[in-house]
């Protein structure tokens, strides 16, 4: 099991259950629940695009990028550059900590396409995370084992994947982490 940082178990303890599951409870969430894992509230897409959708039997999880509920509870999206080039603005660790923001994310939009039921993901397959990092940063595969950890601490086996890490010079609303995740539900 991996070590949660201090931040993120935090957030996460402030995070609410998705109104998806209602008051069941199954064996997945269960067992976050004992570990401190919680997700926070499903979010729907702004625009006209969906925050997932099905091909056959896979279920892909578009673009969700590291948030954290602020002092009044607000959704606040972290913008910034990874590095230690001057005008960077996040560290390392802070991007770690977004990539498992953004994951608790990605499993509560799982849990929502699921129908509240993380028990159906039969395997995670795959997760794309892109790091806005300074033209120097060449840590992108430590940032984005904040997403690969969290997810095999969730779900155990199942949440085990293959995995591409990338950097970019510039992301959509200026964020700093964006992970993409693909997963094959029990049938």
């Amino acid at each position: 099991m991996f070590a949660r940082t201090t931040a993120v178990a935090k957030i996460a303890a402030r995070s609410i259950r998705p109104a998806a599951t209602g008051s069941r409870l199954v064996h997945t969430e269960k067992a976050m629940a004992e570990k401190g894992i919680v997700l926070p509230a499903y979010q729907d897409a702004v625009w006209s695009y969906v925050k997932g959708q099905w091909d056959g039997n896979n279920l892909y999880i578009g673009d969700h990028v590291g948030q954290y509920k602020d002092a009044e509870g607000n959704m606040v999206t972290e913008r910034g550059f990874v590095g230690e080039m001057e005008g960077s603005t996040v560290s390392e660790e802070r991007a770690t900590e977004l990539a498992e923001q953004a994951t608790l994310r990605i499993l509560s939009t799982i849990s929502h396409y699921l129908d509240g039921d993380l028990d159906r993901v039969d395997q995670v397959i795959k997760v794309v995370g892109i790091v806005k990092g300074d033209s120097d940063f060449i840590g992108h595969g430590k940032v984005i084992n904040g997403a690969s950890n969290l997810l095999v601490d969730a779900l155990g086996d199942r949440g085990r994947h293959a995995r591409t890490c990338t950097g970019a010079g510039s992301l959509p609303a200026a964020v700093t982490v964006d992970i993409i995740v693909r997963c094959k539900p029990k049938a």
